[in-house]
């Protein structure tokens, strides 16, 4: 049996609670919170039962670390404490399981997986659900299986992240450097990200176009375009927005065997007979097209969600060895990818993979200092902005 403890209690924790008594193996044990009404709820919701002790309750994430209470913990604080409390639990023992973003910056990232590598036997993860959906499952098999070739070309346009200005002015931190560290690559987009290293590797170059407040009064990027370029020539355009309705979710993905388009819960595979560059360096057709058939994948399955996650971390502290769906490591890549497209668009340069992580670091300690941005009257959201977070 695995004890777990919560750190942060908002709406995306109590979300990952409700499935928490249907894992077998994990006993939800204690969950902590600055916020002592959050705690308070928490430990309501979760009493025991015939005299069964329930969730304990803490006023700080440390105090839960330290308490001897749990075995592992689960991070749902804002981004900026998730790499001290991972290290934290590390240090106590403690295998870690924190909610996306790992960190805010890859040095910052960088310096958790290194406590981690002085703690071989203990399970770290990151919360990338979407890794374990059937449709993102099924392209991962499309390209390891070479049916694509070798890939050439990626273009994703992400635009369907709409906010408006009320959601922004619901919290002084949000969309902050301060605050949040960054906007849509950082809040919105760190599934995108991390499903793009994690299919086609992380790019070798980046060079994005970010716009800082284009479509909303926030001091962070709300539309960025960005060109990548990998170690084997292949190149791509990842293009995102929060400020664009109705937007776009579309994915294509080029190899020299064929297109892969992803909209929706679809997958459109036109595959060619034979090698592309093959057809156009030997065909005798000036106008020529290899021969292709185009098959239309619609991906059966639910999405597991996060409780996969979750149920995929217990198992692999009960059964060492057990593959991760996401190893915490892993997460490093896409938070790089982000970092880099937002400092390629700040210093107007192209920046190179592994980037310079401690010039990032400190561009955005500058970004902080040199702040003088304020924002508005806090607006009374007519919504749930915890639950809708993301």
């Amino acid at each position: 049996m695995v004890r777990l403890g919560v750190i942060g209690c908002g709406g995306m924790a109590r979300a990952h609670m409700k499935y928490f008594s249907t894992i077998p193996g994990l006993k939800f044990a204690a969950a902590a919170d600055s916020f002592a009404e959050n705690v308070k709820l928490v430990c309501e919701q979760n009493a025991g039962v015939s005299g069964t002790p329930g969730v304990k309750g803490f006023d700080d994430g440390l105090k839960l670390i330290n308490s001897g209470e749990v075995d592992a913990i689960l991070i749902c604080t804002p981004h900026y404490f998730h790499p001290d409390l991972s290290i934290a639990g590390f240090k106590a023992g403690l295998h870690v399981l924190t909610e996306k973003p790992v960190a805010v910056t890859a040095l910052a990232a960088e310096e958790v997986n290194a406590e981690h590598a002085k703690h071989k036997g203990l399970v770290y993860a990151a919360m990338f659900q979407m890794r374990d959906a059937p449709l993102w499952k099924r392209l991962k098999h499309m390209i390891t299986s070479g049916q694509l070739g070798e890939l050439k070309r990626i273009s994703w346009i992400v635009t369907n992240w709409f906010r408006t200005q009320a959601y922004y002015d619901a919290g002084s931190w949000r969309a902050t450097w301060k605050g949040e560290g960054g906007g849509v690559l950082l809040n919105q987009c760190p599934h995108n990200l991390d499903l793009l290293c994690w299919l086609m590797g992380p790019p070798a170059t980046v060079h994005a176009q970010v716009h800082l407040g284009k479509h909303h009064h926030i001091e962070v990027e709300d539309d960025v375009t960005a060109y990548l370029q990998w170690a084997n020539g292949a190149t791509g355009t990842f293009i995102t927005s929060t400020g664009d309705s109705p937007g776009t979710d579309r994915l294509e993905i080029t190899g020299d065997r064929g297109k892969a388009i992803v909209e929706g819960k679809r997958i459109t595979f036109v595959h060619t007979y034979e090698s592309v560059s093959n057809f156009c360096a030997t065909s005798d057709e000036a106008f020529g097209q290899p021969l292709a058939d185009t098959i239309t994948i619609d991906v059966k399955g639910d999405d597991p969600g996060h409780r996969a996650v979750t149920a995929n971390f217990i198992e692999a502290i009960l059964k060492p060895g057990t593959p991760l769906i996401c190893p915490g490591e892993d997460a490093t890549h896409e938070l790089e990818l982000g970092n880099a497209m937002l400092m390629s668009g700040l210093i107007k340069q192209p920046v190179s993979l592994p980037m310079d992580r401690p010039a990032y670091d400190r561009l955005l300690k500058d970004l902080i200092a040199k702040s003088t941005f304020q924002k508005g009257a806090v607006r009374k959201a007519k919504v749930d902005l915890e639950k809708s977070f993301h």
